[in-house]
């Protein structure tokens, strides 16, 4: 049990043990000796890769050590990261927004009939599973290749999650409610934002948390095929890579990588805000 309140199955309020000073350190080691391990092999591998250090500068080429990191970390690259960054953020938003609205309505759409999910199935399976790089000539001669062609890229990657989640949560619905609704002569709509929806929530939120992540890796994989205008962190990983700069290329990864992260744990705050109380509840109820 968390700590904090919790409610026993009748109702009632039941103060949750706090964890120990001893239980905190237990919780905190594991991550602590992996990010340990993790630098370990950093060094591991940036010191035992052939030709990783000019022979003339001593520059790292391929793989930076960690302490070495910031060494071209000038006020150009600086600038150069920050405005990629926000190129990035923007193209994420844009494209995780327009996810969540296909998505949901997908989603909500194919849980309607049996008949409307067997026919719209297989081609948001297609569009899964279809490599990007087989779309890009299509877009190009459609939209061009600039910011929309970058955004249609996120859409494709961050779209399947929300509407696979929303399906299954639409349908996981306790069907002696949906009789219920059923004895009280509830209308579809009524039934759908009354019940479902509700119910479906947790479901629908975890397919926005996956999708967070993936709306990033979209923007990424959209800006190293459509480069048109100011470059993204993913062109910009590939302008570092192609001027030998490790350093910058690094930090602009772990910029990347943090992206993700922020935006799965914003998703998961909302998560924790809007159902995860009651969710919970709910559940130590049910044990």
């Amino acid at each position: 049990m968390r700590s904090g309140i919790g409610r026993t199955a009748h109702g009632s309020r039941v103060k949750a043990p706090r964890l120990s000073v001893v239980s905190r350190a237990k919780a905190l080691s594991g991550p602590a000796i992996v990010f340990v391990l993790f630098i370990a092999a950093w060094y591991a591998t940036a010191y035992s890769i052939k030709n990783n250090f000019s022979p003339a500068s001593n520059k790292p080429m391929i793989i930076p050590p960690p302490h070495r990191l910031f060494e071209d970390f000038n006020g150009i690259t600086r600038d150069k990261i920050f405005t990629a960054l926000l190129i990035s953020v923007k193209t994420s938003l844009v494209g995780l927004a327009i996810s969540i609205v296909l998505g949901l309505g997908l989603g909500i759409i194919m849980a309607q009939a049996r008949w409307l999910e067997k026919a719209l199935w297989p081609y948001l399976i297609a569009l899964q599973v279809t490599p990007i790089i087989a779309l890009v000539p299509l877009m190009i001669k459609l939209v061009g290749a600039n910011f929309a062609a970058r955004v249609i890229v996120t859409v494709i990657i961050s779209l399947f999650p929300i509407v696979s989640n929303t399906l299954f949560g639409l349908q996981s619905v306790d069907r002696n409610l949906h009789d219920l609704f059923s004895l009280h002569r509830v209308s579809r709509a009524r039934r759908m934002f009354r019940l479902q929806l509700p119910a479906a929530s947790p479901a629908i939120f975890s397919g926005f948390r996956i999708s967070a992540g993936l709306a990033v890796i979209g923007a990424i994989v959209g800006d190293f095929f459509f480069a048109k205008g100011d470059p993204g962190l993913g062109k910009l990983i590939t302008a570092f890579f192609i001027n030998n700069q490790a350093g910058p290329m690094f930090i602009t990864s772990i910029c990347a990588a943090l992206l993700g992260l922020a935006l799965f744990i914003i998703f998961g705050v909302i998560y924790r805000s809007a159902v995860g109380r009651w969710y919970e509840d709910t559940t130590i109820g049910n044990r």
